[in-house]
């Protein structure tokens, strides 16, 4: 009787543990197969979301071209280019509109000696300045040493296409490495004195013009 009832004990644990497993069972129908135990408590990674669509590499520094400049047709060789020769009249300053100070000290220069000889002092005309110049810087440019101006003519030719009324002219010019050895120059010549202290004239004008290191000087003198 005691056997019997041991054995329905035995009977009613077993179908206990039975209906505690199937209950788990029937809960989570679709578990996968647990691993087995580990030792080793299980580490939580959350998970990242997942970006669909990722921006594209802006490529912010692009690699330069490594040869922008192709090397030239080797059959058209490409020939070096002359340099342009200067014309004589780039050599030459265009001189200055005014009365430069080279040019007043030789004016008070033929005014000093005209003095000292018993003459009045002439007077400077702006025309004859200008014209002055324009004989000088002709000379300069042209590269030549006459009264006889390849461009102008004479000194009477400049002073009439100038307008330039006069009853008597006269003109010194001269050429030098050295602008103060000017008056010099024309001292020491007959015919030069001769125009420095003529008392016959009235107004004079002084031009000089530079080219390379020769001073180009022309002195024209007028009655009026």
């Amino acid at each position: 009787m005691k056997r019997l009832s041991v054995i329905a004990a035995v009977i009613v644990l077993l179908a206990a543990s039975v209906a505690q497993a199937s209950a788990w069972e029937w809960w989570a129908p679709t578990l996968p197969n647990k691993p087995p135990a580990s030792s080793t408590p299980p580490v939580w990674q959350p998970t990242l979301p997942v970006n669909p669509s990722p921006n594209p590499n802006p490529n912010p520094n692009p690699q330069p071209n490594p040869n922008p400049n192709p090397s030239p047709n080797p059959s058209n060789p490409i020939l070096p280019v002359q340099p342009s020769k200067p014309s004589p009249g780039s050599q030459v300053p265009v001189p200055s509109t005014s009365l430069t100070s080279d040019e007043q000290r030789l004016i008070d220069q033929v005014n000093q000696e005209r003095i000292k000889n018993g003459r009045q002092p002439l007077q400077i005309d702006y025309s004859l300045v200008a014209l002055a110049k324009k004989k000088s810087y002709d000379m300069a440019v042209n590269s030549y040493f006459s009264h006889v101006s390849p461009t102008y003519g004479t000194v009477y030719n400049m002073l009439d296409q100038a307008g330039v009324s006069y009853s008597r002219a006269g003109e010194n010019i001269a050429k030098t490495g050295d602008v103060n050895r000017a008056h010099t120059l024309f001292m020491n010549s007959s015919g030069h004195r001769a125009n420095v202290l003529h008392s016959g004239y009235t107004h004079i004008g002084v031009g000089i013009a530079k080219r390379g290191t020769s001073y180009y000087v022309t002195q024209i003198f007028i009655k009026k």
